[in-house]
């Protein structure tokens, strides 16, 4: 040891274990900008349905009423997604340090992150285990797919992290690494709960509390890639059914010109009635 240091040369330092860095997720300051420049942007008009349906409605403007109400409906769920993005992005935090994860994450139900939020600071002894799992929503038409992480603490107690769309991951909270960064602090695996098909009037509503239960319809690896070429075969329907349309549109544009003063399906519907 004493050869050692004096290789090292008078007073140089034996290198000490290093230290873990600290890591910091959260939504970049262009997100949020963008965000709330389009809910402020959309604000003056959605405050000014109500007074607009109100004077219809004292005008007697029945017809012209039913139109805007579904216009305000539209508006309204619009609005609201665009507030839960812009929530999410404003507050939600997820900070890896030395001894602890300090989380401030969405807190409602659903997929989906909502407007309640829960702020948490766990030290990484208190973790006992981190648990992923698929969610598959939706059949071989459009089948949505997500992963979920939560720990799961010494007294038994859960700590929701989130969902990452498969398909569309978010690069600011990438929650399965986020999972795997707490595992590897803690010194515990991270246990991969399989893949279950959900239903998503059943998450939306809120009759599950949980981001992580125990599922009587697990998804094995061979039912997974049935979903997948059953979803790429009605893909490909799609596109021919497009692709059909389009065709059949500029064939009777050809067989029936517009210089007939009717439009092709009528003059179509004409020919056919009349021959």
């Amino acid at each position: 040891m004493a050869e050692t240091m004096a290789a090292m040369g008078e007073g140089a330092v034996a290198p000490g274990p290093q230290e873990p860095e600290r890591t910091v997720y959260g939504a970049t300051g262009t997100r949020k900008l963008v965000f709330s420049f389009v809910f402020l942007l959309l604000l003056p008009f959605f405050a000014s349905l109500p007074a607009m349906l109100f004077w219809r409605v004292w005008q007697g403007y029945w017809i012209d009423t039913i139109g805007l109400l579904v216009l305000a409906i539209g508006f309204s769920f619009i609005m609201f997604l665009v507030i839960v993005e812009l929530m999410q992005s404003l507050r939600s935090r997820v900070e890896i340090g030395d001894s602890s994860v300090k989380l401030t994450l969405p807190s409602g139900r659903g997929p989906s992150p909502v407007l309640r939020y829960a702020s948490n600071d766990i030290p990484y002894d208190q973790i006992k285990a981190v648990e992923t799992r698929n969610e598959v929503y939706g059949g071989a038409v459009a089948p949505v797919l997500l992963k979920g992480a939560r720990l799961v603490l010494k007294d038994d107690s859960t700590v929701k992290l989130g969902y990452v769309s498969e398909a569309c991951p978010d690069p600011c909270f990438p929650y399965p690494d986020i999972a795997s960064q707490i595992a590897k602090r803690a010194g515990v695996p991270v246990d991969y709960k399989g893949a279950y098909r959900r239903s998503a009037q059943k998450k939306f509503l809120g009759m599950k509390t949980e981001i992580i239960d125990e599922a009587e319809d697990q998804i094995g690896d061979y039912e997974m890639a049935v979903l997948n070429v059953k979803h790429k075969r009605w893909v490909m329907r799609m596109v021919w059914a497009l692709v059909a349309l389009v065709v059949v549109g500029i064939a009777l544009d050809i067989i029936f010109p517009p210089s007939s003063g009717l439009p092709p399906a009528l003059n179509s519907l004409m020919s056919f009635v009349g021959g």
